[in-house]
């Protein structure tokens, strides 16, 4: 017997009821099939499809119970059926009969769906996502072609790296794809590879892979952040692992809206030279299938795609009561935080959070993360680069306009509002259709309500929280910059 395999050796004993889970039904029907065959049982195909499901469901039992010699049957869809009474009832019925008669039913579900009257009775399979292993093959037959050719190894690597993450039909389908009318597979497939995969994870509609990401010079400030990723990337190589350094898990930032705290999570990616893996944890309660289920397959696609950075936005929203709300919201976060602590090598997890007061403490305890910074409202210095990097974004040299003056007058604002006010300048400069305008940007900044005014006493409570628990993302100049305002004779508000 093949232990290494766990579906077969399980049909080769005899087990009468097996539910696979799988987001792979066709790969799923394949392997049952493969195992029954080498565990010596004829396979039963009844229609699904022509009938109701339950009608299918049941005939499948009873047409299974009428034979005399060892059969499977595979009971797709059963995530539904396992929710009808009549269904379970007959299969719990039947259960002591397809034993003694040497049967096996396997059903295949989309998702794990609890079943108190068979949950003694079944063996629940998850029929995860290919390893590299199990991937190279097909890669190499595509690469190599007709012709025999011998693989190039780093085209391989390649094409593993886009593959991780995809189903065995996926692969199979896209390789067939890409292969039409062609002898083999080339460097310039790779990228349509990667676009496939990106288009089949975005339909699940909780993952999504990022076709672009910023650098870390698209943002200003944040120096110690910065200082302390590069560290991280020396961490993900060999050389670290050898040295006894454990890999980098990830990082999360908190801090004052608007203040490019998703925007570095982003740019994480691009500083790593690892891809950027978005996961709306929002999205989990909007699918059909249990969220549970979201969850988990979200996180194996993760772990199946590493090397990758993971993205987790506005963690705080996802998870604000999780220990207090309902028991679906406590069972997901339970598992994200065991994951959190657990999860494999390579996933890099960069999340984000607004409101530190809706972080569960679990949440916060060393060993979930591998650091917290606090990203603050910019200073002076910072806000003048930000200014920088919008000018010329738009196509202009920063050099011809007064960046000191817009660092001085913008006091108070968020980067995002630094953006939006180098956009609104340009926008009134277009109209009149002339040049920019040092001016133009300042007579914006003017006409922008600052978020902190807004929200003082929530910006005061986030920094009163950080000051204790979280480093800061960027040098502390405050004291430089209260020496300037003294020598100018000026007073202004400090963030």
């Amino acid at each position: 017997m093949d232990r290494s395999n766990p579906l077969y050796n399980r049909i080769a004993a005899r087990y009468p009821l097996l539910d696979v889970v799988t987001a792979d039904a066709s790969d799923a029907r394949r392997l049952v099939a493969d195992s029954a065959q080498r565990a010596g049982l004829k396979l039963l195909a009844p229609r699904f499809g022509t009938t109701p499901l339950i009608e299918a469901g049941c005939g499948a039992i009873t047409a299974l119970l009428k034979q005399t010699e060892r059969h499977l049957v595979i009971v797709p869809a059963a995530q539904h059926l396992l929710a009808d009474p009549v269904f379970v009832q007959l299969l719990t019925e039947s259960l002591r009969d397809i034993e003694r008669g040497g049967h096996c039913v396997v059903l295949l579900s989309a998702w794990r769906r609890p079943c108190q009257q068979l949950d003694r009775e079944r063996v629940v399979l998850e029929l995860g996502l290919p390893s590299d292993a199990e991937l190279r093959d097909l890669v190499v037959a595509a690469l190599t072609g007709d012709a025999g050719l011998p693989p190039d190894l780093e085209l391989v690597q390649q094409c593993l790296q886009a593959a991780r993450g995809m189903t065995r039909s996926q692969l199979r389908r896209a390789l067939r794809r890409l292969r039409l009318g062609r002898d083999h597979l080339d460097e310039e497939d790779i990228a349509a590879l990667h676009a496939e995969k990106r288009d089949l994870i975005a339909h699940g509609g909780v993952l999504e892979v990022a076709a672009w990401a910023p650098t870390l010079e698209d943002i200003g400030g944040m120096d110690t952040l910065k200082s302390w990723l590069g560290r991280r990337r020396r961490a993900l190589s060999e050389d670290a692992r050898a040295f006894g350094l454990p890999a980098p898990r990830g990082l999360l930032l908190v801090g004052v809206q608007g203040c490019g705290k998703s925007l570095f999570a982003k740019a994480t990616a691009q500083s790593l030279g690892l891809p950027l893996l978005r996961f709306d944890l929002s999205r989990l309660f909007t699918r059909e299938s249990a969220p549970e289920e979201n969850l988990r397959h979200a996180l194996a696609v993760a772990g199946a795609m590493a090397p990758v950075v993971l993205w987790v936005d506005e963690i705080d929203k996802a998870f604000a009561g999780a220990t207090t709300g309902s028991d679906v919201t406590a069972r997901i976060f339970g598992t994200f935080l065991t994951w959190l602590a657990e999860h494999p090598d390579g996933v890099f997890v960069a999340a984000t959070a607004n409101r530190v007061d809706h972080l569960p403490p679990e949440l916060m305890r060393k060993g979930r993360f591998d650091e917290t910074f606090f990203v603050d409202l910019p200073d002076v210095q910072v806000r003048e680069e930000i200014f920088g990097i919008h000018i010329r974004r738009s196509g202009r040299d920063p050099a011809r306009f007064d960046l000191e003056r817009l660092g001085r007058a913008s006091a108070k604002l968020t980067g995002a509002e630094i953006e939006q006010a180098v956009a609104e300048a340009l926008s009134v400069a277009f109209d009149e259709q002339r040049g920019l305008l040092t001016e133009d940007i300042e007579r914006a900044i003017s006409e922008t309500v600052p978020f902190v005014e807004t929200y003082e006493e929530q910006v005061k409570e986030l920094r009163e929280w950080a000051r204790r628990r979280a480093r800061s993302a960027g040098q502390d100049r405050s004291l430089r910059d209260l020496f300037v305002d003294a020598r100018d004779g000026g007073e202004s508000w400090r963030p």
